[in-house]
Protein backbone atom coordinates (compact mmCIF):
# COMPACT_ATOMS: atom_id res chain seq x y z
CA UNK A 1 0.00 0.00 0.00
CA UNK A 2 2.99 2.57 1.11
CA UNK A 3 4.46 1.69 -2.38
CA UNK A 4 2.25 2.32 -4.61
CA UNK A 5 1.21 5.43 -2.60
CA UNK A 6 4.54 6.76 -2.83
CA UNK A 7 4.74 5.40 -6.52
CA UNK A 8 1.59 7.98 -7.29
CA UNK A 9 3.01 10.81 -5.78
CA UNK A 10 6.34 9.80 -7.95
CA UNK A 11 3.63 9.92 -11.10
CA UNK A 12 1.76 12.79 -10.30
CA UNK A 13 4.04 15.66 -7.58
CA UNK A 14 1.92 18.61 -8.91
CA UNK A 15 -0.98 17.12 -7.97
CA UNK A 16 0.22 15.84 -4.67
CA UNK A 17 1.82 18.62 -4.25
CA UNK A 18 -1.71 21.07 -4.42
CA UNK A 19 -4.09 18.75 -2.94
CA UNK A 20 -1.90 18.56 0.18
CA UNK A 21 -1.74 22.10 0.42
CA UNK A 22 -5.02 22.99 0.14
CA UNK A 23 -5.97 20.14 2.23
CA UNK A 24 -3.48 21.99 5.24
CA UNK A 25 -5.12 24.88 4.64
CA UNK A 26 -9.02 23.80 5.22
CA UNK A 27 -7.84 21.21 8.05
CA UNK A 28 -7.00 24.56 9.82
CA UNK A 29 -10.16 26.52 9.53
CA UNK A 30 -11.91 24.64 11.88
CA UNK A 31 -8.82 24.51 14.51
CA UNK A 32 -9.10 28.64 14.01
CA UNK A 33 -13.36 28.54 14.64
CA UNK A 34 -12.99 26.15 17.31
CA UNK A 35 -10.57 27.84 19.49
CA UNK A 36 -11.44 31.27 19.01
CA UNK A 37 -8.30 32.30 17.49
CA UNK A 38 -9.35 34.40 15.09
CA UNK A 39 -11.11 36.34 17.37
CA UNK A 40 -7.98 36.79 19.48
CA UNK A 41 -6.21 38.00 16.59
CA UNK A 42 -8.70 40.62 15.91
CA UNK A 43 -9.31 41.75 19.58
CA UNK A 44 -5.32 42.07 19.66
CA UNK A 45 -5.40 43.94 16.34
CA UNK A 46 -8.13 46.36 17.84
CA UNK A 47 -6.46 46.70 21.47
CA UNK A 48 -2.41 47.74 19.95
CA UNK A 49 -4.09 49.78 16.81
CA UNK A 50 -1.56 48.03 14.65
CA UNK A 51 -2.80 47.99 11.08
CA UNK A 52 -2.84 44.27 9.84
CA UNK A 53 0.06 43.59 7.71
CA UNK A 54 1.37 40.34 6.00
CA UNK A 55 5.03 40.74 7.41
CA UNK A 56 6.40 38.38 9.81
CA UNK A 57 7.52 41.87 11.83
CA UNK A 58 3.83 42.61 12.39
CA UNK A 59 2.91 39.46 13.43
CA UNK A 60 5.67 39.51 16.05
CA UNK A 61 4.67 42.78 17.01
CA UNK A 62 1.05 41.93 18.05
CA UNK A 63 2.48 38.80 19.83
CA UNK A 64 4.56 40.58 22.13
CA UNK A 65 1.87 43.12 22.80
CA UNK A 66 -0.85 40.65 23.12
CA UNK A 67 0.22 37.10 24.25
CA UNK A 68 -3.19 36.09 23.90
CA UNK A 69 -3.11 36.33 20.21
CA UNK A 70 -0.06 33.58 19.55
CA UNK A 71 -2.61 30.55 19.08
CA UNK A 72 -4.02 32.50 16.20
CA UNK A 73 -0.97 33.52 15.07
CA UNK A 74 0.87 30.70 14.80
CA UNK A 75 -2.20 29.15 12.91
CA UNK A 76 -2.36 31.69 10.50
CA UNK A 77 1.60 31.42 9.48
CA UNK A 78 1.10 27.83 9.40
CA UNK A 79 -1.78 28.01 6.38
CA UNK A 80 -0.07 30.49 4.59
CA UNK A 81 3.41 28.18 4.91
CA UNK A 82 0.61 25.30 3.75
CA UNK A 83 2.45 25.39 -0.03
CA UNK A 84 6.07 24.84 1.58
CA UNK A 85 5.30 21.98 4.22
CA UNK A 86 3.83 20.19 0.98
CA UNK A 87 6.50 20.98 -1.42
CA UNK A 88 8.96 19.77 1.46
CA UNK A 89 6.69 16.58 1.87
CA UNK A 90 6.07 15.61 -2.16
CA UNK A 91 9.75 16.72 -3.14
CA UNK A 92 11.53 14.07 -0.18
CA UNK A 93 8.57 11.52 -1.50
CA UNK A 94 9.94 11.96 -4.82
CA UNK A 95 13.79 12.74 -5.52
CA UNK A 96 14.16 12.01 -1.37
CA UNK A 97 17.37 14.03 -0.60
CA UNK A 98 18.20 14.73 -3.96
CA UNK A 99 14.77 16.36 -4.17
CA UNK A 100 15.42 18.24 -0.90
CA UNK A 101 18.67 19.78 -2.07
CA UNK A 102 17.13 20.73 -5.70
CA UNK A 103 14.86 22.95 -3.22
CA UNK A 104 17.70 24.42 -1.34
CA UNK A 105 19.66 25.19 -4.43
CA UNK A 106 17.03 27.25 -5.82
CA UNK A 107 17.33 29.65 -2.61
CA UNK A 108 19.92 32.25 -3.99
CA UNK A 109 19.71 35.55 -5.60
CA UNK A 110 20.70 34.25 -8.87
CA UNK A 111 22.10 30.95 -10.48
CA UNK A 112 25.23 29.60 -10.27
CA UNK A 113 27.72 31.42 -12.94
CA UNK A 114 25.25 34.49 -13.84
CA UNK A 115 27.74 37.91 -13.82
CA UNK A 116 27.13 39.57 -10.85
CA UNK A 117 26.40 42.64 -12.85
CA UNK A 118 23.54 41.17 -14.58
CA UNK A 119 22.08 39.65 -11.63
CA UNK A 120 22.03 43.42 -10.03
CA UNK A 121 20.49 44.63 -13.37
CA UNK A 122 17.29 42.08 -13.33
CA UNK A 123 16.55 42.41 -9.57
CA UNK A 124 17.26 46.60 -9.34
CA UNK A 125 14.49 46.32 -12.88
CA UNK A 126 12.51 43.76 -11.07
CA UNK A 127 12.08 45.80 -7.62
CA UNK A 128 11.01 49.29 -10.13
CA UNK A 129 8.82 47.80 -12.22
CA UNK A 130 6.80 46.29 -8.77
CA UNK A 131 7.07 49.35 -7.24
CA UNK A 132 5.73 51.07 -10.06
CA UNK A 133 2.81 48.93 -10.34
CA UNK A 134 1.93 49.91 -6.61
CA UNK A 135 2.11 53.34 -7.66
CA UNK A 136 0.17 53.08 -10.52
CA UNK A 137 -2.29 51.32 -8.25
CA UNK A 138 -1.76 54.31 -5.63
CA UNK A 139 -2.68 56.81 -8.54
CA UNK A 140 -5.56 55.72 -9.64
CA UNK A 141 -7.21 55.01 -6.45
CA UNK A 142 -6.42 58.33 -5.56
CA UNK A 143 -8.06 59.73 -8.81
CA UNK A 144 -11.21 57.19 -8.34
CA UNK A 145 -11.93 56.95 -4.60
CA UNK A 146 -12.95 60.32 -1.95
CA UNK A 147 -10.44 61.57 0.27
CA UNK A 148 -12.46 59.38 3.19
CA UNK A 149 -11.77 55.88 1.35
CA UNK A 150 -8.39 56.10 0.46
CA UNK A 151 -5.04 57.67 1.80
CA UNK A 152 -1.20 57.70 0.48
CA UNK A 153 0.95 59.51 2.78
CA UNK A 154 4.16 57.40 1.79
CA UNK A 155 7.62 59.42 2.84
CA UNK A 156 10.34 58.35 0.68
CA UNK A 157 13.07 60.24 3.23
CA UNK A 158 11.96 58.68 6.56
CA UNK A 159 14.14 55.52 7.51
CA UNK A 160 10.53 53.66 8.52
CA UNK A 161 9.98 53.69 4.79
CA UNK A 162 13.06 52.06 3.68
CA UNK A 163 13.03 49.49 6.37
CA UNK A 164 9.79 48.82 6.17
CA UNK A 165 10.33 47.88 2.58
CA UNK A 166 13.42 45.73 3.29
CA UNK A 167 10.63 44.14 5.92
CA UNK A 168 7.97 43.80 2.73
CA UNK A 169 10.44 42.18 -0.19
CA UNK A 170 11.84 39.75 2.55
CA UNK A 171 9.75 38.85 5.81
CA UNK A 172 6.29 38.63 4.06
CA UNK A 173 5.03 35.73 5.32
CA UNK A 174 2.86 35.14 2.00
CA UNK A 175 6.60 35.37 -0.52
CA UNK A 176 8.57 33.49 2.80
CA UNK A 177 6.48 30.85 3.19
CA UNK A 178 4.74 29.76 -0.11
CA UNK A 179 7.03 30.62 -3.32
CA UNK A 180 9.29 27.09 -2.57
CA UNK A 181 6.67 25.40 -3.63
CA UNK A 182 4.96 27.93 -6.38
CA UNK A 183 8.11 28.91 -8.01
CA UNK A 184 10.97 26.93 -6.44
CA UNK A 185 8.96 23.45 -7.15
CA UNK A 186 5.46 23.80 -9.40
CA UNK A 187 6.54 26.54 -11.97
CA UNK A 188 9.93 24.64 -12.93
CA UNK A 189 7.95 20.98 -13.80
CA UNK A 190 5.43 23.37 -15.33
CA UNK A 191 7.81 24.84 -17.52
CA UNK A 192 9.13 21.21 -18.25
CA UNK A 193 5.36 20.48 -19.57
CA UNK A 194 4.28 24.16 -21.13
CA UNK A 195 5.21 26.58 -22.39
CA UNK A 196 6.36 29.38 -19.88
CA UNK A 197 3.51 31.48 -20.55
CA UNK A 198 0.49 28.75 -20.49
CA UNK A 199 2.67 27.53 -17.17
CA UNK A 200 1.80 31.21 -15.80
CA UNK A 201 -1.60 30.80 -16.32
CA UNK A 202 -2.19 27.41 -15.33
CA UNK A 203 0.04 28.08 -11.79
CA UNK A 204 -1.80 31.47 -11.88
CA UNK A 205 -5.32 29.71 -11.51
CA UNK A 206 -4.51 27.10 -9.26
CA UNK A 207 -2.67 29.97 -7.13
CA UNK A 208 -5.86 32.18 -6.71
CA UNK A 209 -8.30 28.77 -6.41
CA UNK A 210 -5.71 27.89 -3.59
CA UNK A 211 -6.54 31.24 -1.42
CA UNK A 212 -10.91 30.39 -1.70
CA UNK A 213 -10.18 28.56 1.80
CA UNK A 214 -8.21 31.60 3.19
CA UNK A 215 -10.44 34.45 1.77
CA UNK A 216 -13.73 32.47 2.88
CA UNK A 217 -14.37 35.48 4.73
CA UNK A 218 -15.23 37.13 2.15
CA UNK A 219 -18.30 35.30 1.46
CA UNK A 220 -19.54 35.53 4.69
CA UNK A 221 -18.70 39.94 4.42
CA UNK A 222 -19.85 40.42 0.73
CA UNK A 223 -22.84 37.26 -0.07
CA UNK A 224 -22.46 34.67 -2.43
CA UNK A 225 -22.22 37.29 -5.55
CA UNK A 226 -20.49 40.04 -4.61
CA UNK A 227 -17.78 37.19 -3.07
CA UNK A 228 -17.63 35.41 -6.85
CA UNK A 229 -17.22 39.02 -8.40
CA UNK A 230 -14.60 39.50 -6.40
CA UNK A 231 -13.32 36.00 -6.83
CA UNK A 232 -12.85 36.87 -10.34
CA UNK A 233 -10.96 39.93 -10.63
CA UNK A 234 -8.60 38.11 -7.94
CA UNK A 235 -8.16 34.46 -10.57
CA UNK A 236 -7.10 37.95 -13.37
CA UNK A 237 -4.66 39.38 -10.75
CA UNK A 238 -2.96 36.10 -9.90
CA UNK A 239 -2.44 35.31 -13.26
CA UNK A 240 -1.23 38.37 -14.26
CA UNK A 241 0.88 38.73 -11.72
CA UNK A 242 2.22 35.36 -12.35
CA UNK A 243 2.97 36.29 -15.54
CA UNK A 244 5.47 38.60 -14.40
CA UNK A 245 6.70 37.08 -11.50
CA UNK A 246 8.24 34.15 -14.18
CA UNK A 247 9.59 36.48 -16.51
CA UNK A 248 12.23 37.58 -13.53
CA UNK A 249 12.13 34.18 -12.20
CA UNK A 250 13.35 33.41 -15.29
CA UNK A 251 15.41 36.04 -15.84
CA UNK A 252 17.59 35.18 -13.33
CA UNK A 253 18.11 31.36 -13.57
CA UNK A 254 14.69 30.51 -12.00
CA UNK A 255 15.48 30.78 -8.27
CA UNK A 256 13.47 31.13 -5.47
CA UNK A 257 14.74 34.72 -3.80
CA UNK A 258 13.72 36.52 -6.33
CA UNK A 259 9.94 35.29 -6.35
CA UNK A 260 9.48 35.60 -2.51
CA UNK A 261 10.63 39.39 -2.81
CA UNK A 262 8.35 39.76 -5.72
CA UNK A 263 5.51 38.16 -3.88
CA UNK A 264 6.27 40.36 -0.78
CA UNK A 265 6.73 43.50 -3.15
CA UNK A 266 3.39 42.66 -4.60
CA UNK A 267 1.20 42.06 -0.89
CA UNK A 268 2.78 45.54 0.01
CA UNK A 269 3.12 45.60 3.20
CA UNK A 270 4.64 48.93 3.53
CA UNK A 271 1.49 50.40 1.52
CA UNK A 272 3.37 51.80 -1.33
CA UNK A 273 0.12 51.70 -2.89
CA UNK A 274 -1.60 53.71 -0.41
CA UNK A 275 -4.15 52.77 2.30
CA UNK A 276 -8.10 51.88 1.66
CA UNK A 277 -9.99 53.00 4.69
CA UNK A 278 -12.86 51.46 3.78
CA UNK A 279 -14.38 48.23 4.36
CA UNK A 280 -17.36 48.29 1.79
CA UNK A 281 -17.45 45.97 -1.53
CA UNK A 282 -17.63 48.59 -3.87
CA UNK A 283 -14.15 50.49 -2.66
CA UNK A 284 -12.76 46.90 -2.18
CA UNK A 285 -13.38 45.79 -5.55
CA UNK A 286 -12.68 49.29 -7.24
CA UNK A 287 -9.32 49.30 -5.33
CA UNK A 288 -8.75 45.48 -6.52
CA UNK A 289 -9.12 46.94 -10.03
CA UNK A 290 -6.85 49.48 -9.49
CA UNK A 291 -4.32 46.34 -8.53
CA UNK A 292 -5.40 45.02 -11.64
CA UNK A 293 -4.60 47.31 -14.37
CA UNK A 294 -1.03 48.33 -13.64
CA UNK A 295 -0.36 44.06 -13.99
CA UNK A 296 -2.03 43.81 -17.05
CA UNK A 297 -0.10 46.39 -18.60
CA UNK A 298 2.77 44.70 -17.57
CA UNK A 299 2.24 41.64 -18.67
CA UNK A 300 0.52 42.41 -22.04
CA UNK A 301 4.44 44.13 -23.00
CA UNK A 302 6.48 41.16 -21.48
CA UNK A 303 4.44 38.69 -23.48
CA UNK A 304 5.03 40.84 -26.41
CA UNK A 305 8.48 41.49 -25.76
CA UNK A 306 9.64 37.98 -25.15
CA UNK A 307 7.13 36.55 -27.62
CA UNK A 308 5.62 34.22 -24.70
CA UNK A 309 8.94 32.55 -23.42
CA UNK A 310 9.24 34.72 -20.45
CA UNK A 311 12.57 34.98 -19.93
CA UNK A 312 13.54 31.27 -20.04
CA UNK A 313 16.97 30.90 -20.92
CA UNK A 314 19.17 27.85 -20.92
CA UNK A 315 20.59 27.16 -17.20
CA UNK A 316 22.30 24.32 -14.83
CA UNK A 317 20.32 21.30 -16.14
CA UNK A 318 20.50 19.79 -12.30
CA UNK A 319 17.78 22.34 -11.71
CA UNK A 320 15.51 20.46 -13.69
CA UNK A 321 14.74 23.42 -16.41
CA UNK A 322 13.67 22.99 -19.73
CA UNK A 323 15.90 24.80 -22.14
CA UNK A 324 13.57 27.27 -25.15
CA UNK A 325 14.81 29.16 -27.76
Amino acid sequence: MFRQLTAHVKKYPLAWYYGISVLIVILIIPVFLLTGADVAVDQALQKTSIQFNTDLVTAFRVVSAEPGAFFGVLLAILQVAAPDIAVLIVASITNGKKGLLELKNRFRFWQSGMNWHDGLRIWGICILIFSLMNLASAGLNKWLLPEKDFVWDINFLSINFWSGLIIAMFLDAGGLFEENGWRGFALPLLQKRFRPLQASIILGFFWSVWHIPVKINLLFDYGIINFLSMFFILICKFILISIVITYFFNQVGQTTIIAIVMHGLSNDSVRLGGKVLSESFIVQQITEINLVLPILVVSIFLIQKTKGKLGLTPVDSSLSTVVIR
